[in-house]
């Protein structure tokens, strides 16, 4: 086995600040390495420059593919050579095609394909909500799927590159998706500890398969699966044995049985991918199989031995988040004696690609391709197999396929592509048109509409997402959407048109960068489709009129958010500003395509907790992290911390790598092996035995440290960032109770508390809220501090609610000043407080404060004693009382929860009635349901 790290083969201009790199994958002829990675660029490498190290030829990639608009998760080549699919966080998966016949000038200075060879993105998949995370084509080609972090999967049909399924079974984060070789069947695997199996035929689900992930504590970014050429079985990643990382090999059976599994890496398997030969060793055929993880090694198995046949540990200094096999042909072998039968390359985190390569005395020699075909048609392979010679062959060329449909030759070969005639007059044009337009009539999909209609120029805006079905999309009965209603590009003052960056999250640490992105709007009108006319390759997209957010907004040691507008019409761009003056830009995309990407904390030389618990780490290239009270202890971690906070039970730090230890605050004991969160933290709180962490990716997690075990489990904070008035909310706080509970608050002096029976987040505070209820929050001059947790307030306000009120809306006065107050009349004001009352009283349970429950129990109390409102009384009264109800009871209190926080709603009860008594008027409902009361309690 030799192995090939060329140094000149990155994602970055600068080899010494590297770039992750997420994705790899082989052209069919073997000929063309793509990679895709976190700079959002694909890029296309020549094999042979990498085998040979080759001087004579350019250190540079073939092609640099430019139009996405964030990082690039996934790239595949289709199996009939044709196109190119790249999935990426942008939530939109481009299909590329290379244009062998193209004017490379004609593209616009490369803004999207720079390098000797020309690809062009001829389709835009605009489907999923989220990050894209994989990709995977059917044998045939005839299929594409994708699958990402909307916890679903999409099939595209690639003849006309509609969406024809939507698979949605998994209920958390789908991270990878392979298709069975003999056309049967597509497997999903997803963060919800299933791999579940989808029939072709009709694409329902087949099986789901879970008994090798539940013991799984793992958390990683892709889970890449991967089918045998045989059809026998299916390799799973991140599975578990025990406490064990494992491959889990699931067989293909009626039961899919689970017994077998790859045993030996040390750390979780993020990929795993099966060689598309099937190979014969000493007279034996066996398949052949790599997998690699996070402990930044790569293994090589063979299904017909328990032991690996090779293992290349250390090879990288990131973990391995892709696999591609390449079999060459015997034909392009260039040693008889013992050739190169096999490639495998892998791609790191570290922002390196190794190739390693096999020759025949390690690894056999492939077998016939018609003797593959026979073991795939006992599976339910029909196609003809006997004189196939290549896979390509096989799969895709049996005769079934209609040329003019996929438009391809039968040797996977493309054919030209007829021009259209905005390509024409384009070519004719003598004027050179601005660089933007080009590069979006180069995005814009081919017209099915005849030379005789009308061709709209107009481009499709590569930002513009798609809506939902649901969505309301001007349909071919209504009238178009007129240019004026279109957003325009945003120009700088010389009058060019300016192209908005898109934010990098630094993952592993780090600040934030910039890298250049496609452009987001373009002029013009959106070609609506005539009645009787076959449908666009994508649905009709509406203005990006709606209300807009920051993909990344949180303050800390980095820098405060700015948003700032050019001109009216522009897109809302926030701004970074560093502790030294530097810059980067965040670009807003609308509301149901923006992911939270939160900026992780700098790594500064010394970081301390607040408190009655003294922590001090010191950061170097390792951590320091020291002890002062209540009791003095070290220790040492080989990794720099980036947040930490510590109560007098659990001290909390987390690390570049996305690692968070726990250790007791008294002696220094690890409490547990560290936490793998995925995506660094950016807020960590510890309150009595609770730790709370909120990752990079927005997703809170609440822990019980004593217990080990999760109280809230990746709550994500995307729906809070949703402003109707247009404005930029940035994360200003998160607290936490000693019970466990959570409050998250805005600029925009909102707070938020999560309802775990609901499973949604509840709004305990808004400035423009309750402003003419006699209990109105008004943010007092007295200054409120707080270390994270709710007792800080209670000290500062007459209860936690108020202050955490009182210091959201402190947060917005300063921002925004102080509203002014509303004129209202005395009904009305009556009106507002006592829904504002009630307001308090529901919001205080759902933050736990048992005190607040009492308080506001009482004011309700007497103002209902004061309205003498009978039907918001015997309401009341009834929901404090329970089962059984005493005569009147009202139908719709089906349940009943004996508890308002910790607060037993008989002891509320009972406090309400001693003060509804004060009204004559109510001295029949008190005098009844005192009764009722008084025979529950002694029952």
């Amino acid at each position: 086995m030799r192995i090939t790290k060329p140094e000149w083969l990155h994602h970055d201009a600068d080899k010494k600040k590297l770039t992750a790199i997420f994705s790899v994958d082989f052209h069919p002829d073997g000929q063309r390495l793509a990679t895709g990675g976190m700079d959002n660029k694909v890029r296309v490498w020549s094999t042979h420059a990498i085998t040979h190290n080759d001087s004579a030829q350019p250190h540079a990639p073939l092609a640099t593919l430019a139009a996405h608009g964030g990082a690039v998760m996934c790239v595949r080549f289709s199996p009939n050579a044709r196109y190119l699919a790249s999935g990426a966080d942008d939530t939109v998966v481009l299909i590329w095609e290379q244009d062998t016949h193209a004017d490379y000038s004609g593209l616009g200075d490369g803004s999207l394909s720079e390098g000797s060879e020309v690809w062009r993105p001829v389709r835009r998949l605009a489907g999923h909500a989220s990050d894209v995370c994989d990709l995977a084509w059917s044998p045939d080609a005839r299929f594409l799927a994708s699958c990402g972090l909307d916890n679903r999967v999409l099939i595209w049909d690639t003849r006309t590159f509609t969406q024809v399924a939507e698979l949605t079974a998994h209920t958390q984060f789908v991270k990878g998706v392979t298709f069975d070789p003999a056309g049967k069947y597509v497997a999903t695997q997803s963060d919800d500890k299933t791999l579940r199996i989808w029939r072709t035929s009709d694409w329902a689900l087949h099986a789901t398969v879970s008994a090798p992930f539940q013991d799984n504590i793992f958390s990683t970014y892709f889970r890449r699966p991967s089918w045998s050429p045989d059809g026998a079985c299916i390799a799973a990643a991140n599975a578990a044995n025990g406490r064990v990382p494992v491959a889990a090999i699931v067989q293909r059976a009626a039961a899919w049985p689970t017994d077998l599994s790859f045993v030996g890496h040390h750390a979780a398997i993020e990929a795993v991918q099966f060689s598309p030969r099937i190979v014969s060793i000493d007279g034996t055929q066996t398949s052949v199989c790599a997998a690699a993880g996070q402990d930044r090694s790569v293994s090589v198995w063979l299904t017909s031995q328990p032991v690996p046949l090779t293992a290349a540990t250390a090879l990288f200094a990131g973990s391995v988040f892709d696999l591609a096999w390449h079999i060459p042909e015997p034909s392009s072998y260039e040693s008889e004696d013992d050739p190169v039968v096999a490639r495998l390359a892998a791609c790191s985190f570290d922002g390196t690609v190794a190739l390693l390569e096999f020759s025949r005395s390690e690894l056999g020699s492939p077998i016939p391709i018609p003797d593959q075909g026979a073991m795939l048609a006992a599976h339910g392979w029909s196609r003809p197999y006997k004189s196939a010679r290549t896979l390509a062959d096989l799969h895709c060329s049996d005769g079934s396929n209609n040329d003019d449909e996929y438009d391809g030759n039968s040797d996977g070969r493309p054919r030209p592509i007829a021009e259209t005639v905005a390509q024409i007059h384009l070519e004719e044009s003598p004027i050179r048109e601005p660089r933007e337009s080009r590069i979006a009539r180069a995005l814009e999909p081919i017209s099915n509409e005849s030379p005789s209609e009308p061709v709209s120029t107009a481009a499709e805006p590569l930002a513009t997402i798609h809506m939902d079905e649901q969505s309301s999309v001007s349909s071919p009965a209504e009238p178009a959407l007129t240019e004026q209603a279109m957003p325009v590009p945003v120009r700088t003052k010389d009058g060019r048109k300016r192209v908005a960056p898109v934010f990098i999250r630094p993952l592993g640490g780090g600040r934030a960068s910039t890298a250049k992105h496609s452009p987001v709007q373009s002029a013009g009108q959106a070609p609506v489709p005539k009645a009787g006319q076959p449908p666009f390759a994508d649905p009709p997209r509406l203005p990006i009129d709606m209300p807009l957010w920051i993909e990344a907004r949180v303050q800390s040691s980095i820098g405060t958010f700015e948003a700032t507008t050019e001109n009216e019409d522009a897109d809302v761009v926030a701004r970074v500003v560093g502790p030294a003056g530097a810059q980067s830009l965040v670009h807003a995309q609308p509301l149901t395509a923006a992911r939270v990407r939160l900026s992780v904390p700098a790594v500064v030389a010394q970081l301390s907790s607040s408190g009655a618990v003294s922590i001090v780490a010191h950061n170097t290239d390792s951590l320091r992290l020291v002890c002062a009270s209540p009791g003095t202890w070290t220790v040492y971690l080989d990794q720099p911390c980036v947040a930490l906070d510590a109560s007098t039970n659990v001290t909390a730090v987390s690390l570049v790598d996305g690692t968070v230890h726990w250790f007791d605050s008294g002696s220094g004991a690890r409490l547990a092996p560290p936490l793998m969160l995925g995506t660094p933290a950016t807020v960590v709180r510890c309150t009595g035995r609770f730790c709370l962490v909120l990752d990079a990716s927005g997703l809170i997690s609440v822990y019980d440290v004593v217990a080990l075990e999760a109280r809230a489990d990746h709550i994500s904070i995307a729906p809070l960032l949703n402003s109707l008035d247009q404005s930029v909310p940035a994360l200003t706080g998160v607290l936490l109770s000693e019970s466990g509970d959570f409050v998250v608050q805005l600029t925009n002096g909102c707070a938020f508390a999560f309802n775990t029976l609901l499973r949604s987040w509840l709004r305990i505070a808004d400035p423009h809220a309750f402003r003419r209820s006699d209990f109105a929050t008004r943010p007092s001059n007295r200054p409120i501090t707080s270390t994270g947790t709710f007792a800080a307030y209670s000290r500062s306000s007459a209860s936690q609610l108020e202050g955490i009120q009182e210091s959201a809306h402190l947060q917005y006065t300063r921002m925004q000043g102080t509203p002014s107050e509303p004129t209202a009349s005395k009904a009305v004001r009556a009106c507002v407080t006592l829904d504002h009352l009630e307001h308090q009283l529901m919001a205080a349970a759902t933050i736990g404060n048992d005190d607040d429950v009492v308080r506001f129990t009482d004011l309700l109390a007497r103002r209902l004693a004061q309205t003498a409102d009978h039907t918001r009384v015997l309401f009341w009264l009834n929901a404090l009382l329970g089962p059984p109800l005493v005569a009147g009871e009202q139908p719709s209190i089906k349940s009943w929860t004996p508890c308002l926080a910790s607060v037993p709603k008989r002891r509320l009860l009972q406090r309400m009635l001693r003060i509804l008594a004060s009204n004559r008027h109510l001295q029949s409902q008190v005098s009844e349901y005192s009764t009722a009361l008084k025979e529950l309690l002694e029952i």
